[in-house]
């Protein structure tokens, strides 16, 4: 969330906002009696070829919703990049279709690009027809407090809250150490808006937004209290997409942080803010980019914590965290399948930027070497290379990272495969992350993993 005026205007409007739950032990609980017939809830998803957690994240918030309006399509600056890799830009892959009529959910969909981030999310909402509108992602699996939801209806506030902690695996969430994490454990996010209230325009500012190169509109400067209680626990699994759609999201990312500033792996764009990605894909090839990001940080999920981040058990039953933790199953299955595929066809490598391999199943280590060690052979030699082992545990120190010793030899890496953790180690994930440089004007170069033959390291 961006403020031109500043974070001392971002902090003054957080605390105004937040004053109610100050409150909250002092104020009279009112119940809403919530009329079903009457107080109907509207949903507004944005989204663009992300389809692996959709169905169960639209499950888990169908029977609240009695509208969902599904605001499909890319951004305009994305245009180039899809065209050349053979997406529509305007409408999202089938499956994402597939997904919203297997929820059951009545929905309509607008189908466009979009200048950016803050007009999709303002058509949806205003197309919303209910007075009471929440947004949606597909990455996030709902429970709702009932009682909360009535509170909310009668309280005559015009936002609630959700918890929505970002899951690291089945049962472990991750919160901050800082004062925030202290003040409160599990990381809250807006989630429900009374549009009698607040328009379209001014719900942008209660939302986390993915800002680089634009702005929020001008709108009124009232700020409206939210609700004390949180109206719904949000799972929120955004690092457990499997590579198909993980890829699109790394791509917004990345294309949207070149925007402001341009192209570090190009000599000729790093620094320029892009305003046209076809010069960009003229010089770096789309399919490229595409697989680089395949075997990403996008990809390989929450493997590691950064700094002022631990992790703390998850407040749902067995049963609520078993309604979804399949999914991290089957992310991890993905995860070794990638391994394999690394041995069977190249794979892109850019200059400086990492590539990962999942180890935290026995599946995934198989997929990597034959003999307890894994060789690389890239298209050019590198200049330079680091191998790293992270370890995700929930145990102190929650995160490690160690370097591996790395053999080299003409376009062939080696390095020794680390040994499996005991059973009781508390280890949740395990990834290796490897970081090259080969050198060049555009730095790309082609791997393959090498599981033919017993390797040996090279001193």
């Amino acid at each position: 969330m961006a403020f031109r005026s500043g974070k001392f205007s971002k902090a003054a409007f957080i605390a105004r906002r937040d004053y109610r739950k100050v409150l909250a032990p002092f104020l009279p609980r009112k119940r809403g009696n919530l009329d079903r017939q009457k107080d109907k809830f509207s949903a507004y998803l944005s989204i663009y070829n992300d389809w692996d957690l959709l169905l169960p994240a639209l499950k888990s918030v169908a029977r609240h919703v009695d509208e969902l309006v599904v605001v499909d399509g890319a951004y305009d600056w994305m245009v180039p990049y899809l065209d050349i890799i053979g997406s529509d830009p305007t409408r999202s892959n089938d499956r994402v279709y597939e997904a919203l009529d297997a929820s059951g959910m009545q929905y309509r969909s607008i189908n466009r690009t979009w200048k950016n981030e803050v007009e999709k999310r303002m058509a949806g909402y205003e197309a919303c027809t209910h007075r009471f509108i929440c947004r949606v992602d597909a990455d996030e699996i709902f429970f709702i407090d009932e009682a909360a939801l009535d509170g909310f209806v009668g309280s005559g506030c015009a936002v609630a809250e959700m918890k929505m902690p970002t899951y690291a695996a089945p049962g472990w969430i991750i919160r901050s150490t800082g004062l925030r994490g202290l003040l409160r454990r599990i990381p809250s996010q807006l989630f429900l808006f009374d549009s009698e209230k607040i328009s379209a325009g001014e719900h942008l500012k209660y939302l986390w937004l993915v800002l680089e190169a634009d702005a929020l509109p001008e709108t009124s400067t009232k700020v409206y209290p939210v609700y004390e209680a949180p109206v719904a626990f949000c799972a929120h699994l955004t690092n457990w997409r499997t590579a198909q759609t993980a890829v699109n999201r790394g791509s917004f990312y990345w294309m949207n942080w070149m925007r402001k500033n341009g192209v570090p792996w190009i000599a000729a764009l790093r620094g320029s803010r892009v305003s046209d990605f076809k010069d960009v894909f003229e010089r770096l090839p789309a399919s490229q980019f595409r697989a680089a990001l395949s075997r990403g940080s996008f990809v390989i999920g929450t493997h590691a914590l950064r700094e002022g981040e631990a992790l703390e058990r998850a407040p749902l039953s067995d049963a609520q965290e078993r309604s979804f933790g399949y999914l991290h199953e089957i992310f991890l299955q993905k995860l070794a399948d990638q391994n394999l595929e690394a041995s069977l066809s190249s794979q892109t490598l850019i200059n400086g930027e990492s590539v990962y391999f999942d180890v935290s199943t026995d599946a995934a280590r198989k997929a990597l070497t034959l003999n307890g060690q894994v060789a690389i052979t890239t298209s050019r030699p590198l200049l330079s290379v680091t191998v790293r082992l992270h370890t995700l545990s929930n145990r102190l120190p929650f995160s490690e990272v160690r370097d591996l010793p790395v053999g080299q030899s003409g376009c062939r890496t080696t390095f020794e495969m680390p040994q499996a953790p005991p059973e009781g180690s508390g280890i949740l994930r395990q990834s290796i992350e490897l970081t090259g440089d080969a050198g060049g004007e555009v730095g790309l170069c082609e791997f393959i993993l090498d599981r033919s033959e017993p390797n040996q390291l090279v001193a």
